[in-house]
């Protein structure tokens, strides 16, 4: 048995927290940003056919999925080092992704449409490759920064400080800067995701320095190999695991295809894509409230059970709100507010309920596997953003939008509202019923998994 870093390791502490929501925000500052605006930047400043681009982002985001478990193998598969077992792959493949981020954002509408599409693949392949060399070692840190249950809950909590502190940035900024006259500017575009690509290169290595690997594990033999096969069947017997999967998958699709909505709802149906800054502006205060209510909550009624309450009223309100439209751009930002409010702990703790299903899988099989364990968790999220990319590009096309028309019809217009509220409402209310349903790991159960854990490392630390 031993400590990653081989060194004395100081204790569990704020340095760790705000690093680690450092990460995230490193990480979203090119994976969100693209999310949100490389689909906008493809249609209407590449002009490339939206069905073109749903069928380009399914292919390209399926392979990147099926990427994840070959990453998380190879992670798990090298020994820990001086500086840890997942920090040096942040460290190094933090820079070649900030330069892809940059690179997909290249006005390439000059050049022939086939040689455009060609282009679009072959940025968009090589970004989500070198993207998973830092989120899948970035996303399993957690799980060997601590095994506090408190502390584990704080890190899911930090580490959703840092998405919304970008979230409240580009929403304000990006349809402030990137459009003029409210038509989009192909310039802005790369200017924007260059610096937001420095911006993430940087947080990430503070990351690097802050956050440290601290809770013993068995190391695998020297020469001993990862048997992938009988791993692929402990998982599949990981019901935590596979609750967890299952809510995400379905809460992502529902929320990136609404995402993915957002700017045509504002531009198209409320008739002003810079109102929508407003929101951004609003979700400072919905960010400091859910910052702090959802550690009290999830102390009080457990990560399982507070998911299922607030997502639940969440959908039941967009279902409301599919039946009865509402007109100002306002009023729908504030209902959306407190809606965010009620589906924030399916965000926010998510992270720590994949802790969790790590833990479950070394309590039923003895061993942590804590890399092939998480990329198949992200395997699903993933599998959710290619199903979600596809999926927006293909109802704009379907709801009959015109990428060359300044001004959509009305027709166009009711539908991209009727198509985002049902979506919302699918999306949250499905996820919560997988999750109640499948999810093993409520308050009580979550406590007792630890403790016995807790006692086994003690036993084996005394052989």
């Amino acid at each position: 048995m031993s400590t990653p870093p081989n060194t004395p390791v100081r204790k569990f502490n704020m340095l760790d927290k705000l690093g680690y929501t450092l990460g995230d925000l490193g990480c979203c500052c090119t994976e969100q940003f693209r999310a949100m605006y490389l689909t906008v930047f493809y249609t209407l400043i590449l002009k490339v056919n939206p069905v073109h681009i749903g069928i380009l982002m399914l292919i390209t985001k399926i392979w990147d999925a099926v990427n994840d478990p070959i990453i998380g193998a190879i992670v798990d598969s090298r020994r820990a080092g001086p500086k840890g077992k997942f920090i040096p792959w942040i460290r190094a493949f933090s820079f070649p992704m900030a330069v892809l981020c940059v690179l997909g954002f290249v006005n390439v509408s000059n050049l022939a449409y086939g040689l455009r599409l060609a282009y679009m693949f072959i940025t968009y392949v090589l970004y989500e490759a070198i993207y998973t060399c830092v989120n899948v070692p970035f996303g399993t840190l957690s799980s060997v920064m601590t095994d506090e249950v408190k502390h584990r809950t704080a890190l899911s909590r930090y580490r959703s400080m840092g998405g919304t502190i970008f979230m409240t940035v580009i929403v304000f900024v990006g349809p402030m800067f990137l459009y003029v006259d409210n038509q989009p500017v192909a310039g802005r575009f790369l200017m924007l995701a260059a610096i937001f690509a420095l911006i993430g290169l940087l947080c990430l290595q503070i990351t690097c320095v802050w956050c440290k690997e601290r809770v013993q594990v068995v190391e695998r033999p020297k020469g001993e190999k990862l048997n992938y096969g009988k791993v692929i069947k402990e998982i599949a017997r990981n019901r935590a695991l596979l609750g967890v999967m299952l809510f995400s998958l379905i809460g992502m699709i529902g929320a990136s295809i609404v995402n993915g909505l957002n700017t045509y709802l504002y531009k198209d149906y409320f008739g002003n894509v810079k109102i929508q800054a407003i929101s951004g502006m609003l979700s400072v205060l919905y960010a400091i409230i859910v910052f702090a209510m959802t550690q009290p909550l999830a102390n009080k009624l457990g990560k399982k059970e507070w998911c299922c309450y607030g997502a639940g009223f969440a959908a039941l309100v967009f279902l409301v709100l599919h039946f009865f439209p509402l007109r100002s751009a306002m009023v729908f930002i504030i209902v959306n507010g407190i809606c965010y409010l009620g589906a924030s702990g399916m965000q926010v703790l998510v992270w720590a309920m994949v802790n969790d299903a790590i833990d479950y899988h070394e309590l039923q099989t003895g061993e942590r596997n804590e890399g092939i364990v998480y990329s198949s968790y992200s395997f699903i999220r993933k599998l959710a953003s290619a199903v979600s990319s596809s999926l927006s590009s293909f109802a704009l096309a379907i709801i009959g939008y015109d990428v060359n028309a300044a001004v959509q019809t009305e027709a166009v217009a009711s539908s991209i509202w009727k198509g985002y509220t049902l979506i919302y409402a699918l999306g949250y209310g499905l996820a919560v019923l997988a999750l109640a349903l499948l999810y093993p790991l409520g308050k009580k159960k979550t406590a007792e998994m630890l403790d016995e854990l807790k006692a086994r490392r003690a036993a084996r630390a005394q052989e």
